[in-house]
């Protein structure tokens, strides 16, 4: 499957490594964006994470609300 995002890029890396870091599964980072208005389910966080779907600006804008980050964090290269 097709990258969505660049490599040095990969924001997807980058929302599992603060995750992680959180100590969240993927099933409690997508509960913790719905209760924020943001309906990502644990699959959908998880194909984030491998880079195969985009990010939307709304959906940053919930992951950095929640993961407790600022917008450089998400898109600082590597």
């Amino acid at each position: 499957m097709k990258r969505s995002t660049p490599m040095g890029r990969n924001i997807g890396a980058k929302v599992q490594h603060y995750r992680k870091r959180m100590g969240l599964t993927q099933k409690e980072l997508a509960a913790r964006l719905q209760v924020n208005g943001c309906d990502l389910s644990e699959t959908i966080v998880g194909h984030i994470e491998t880079g195969h779907r985009a990010v939307p600006v709304f959906e940053i804008d919930k992951l950095v609300e929640v993961l407790h980050v600022d917008y450089n964090a998400l898109f600082a290269q590597d």
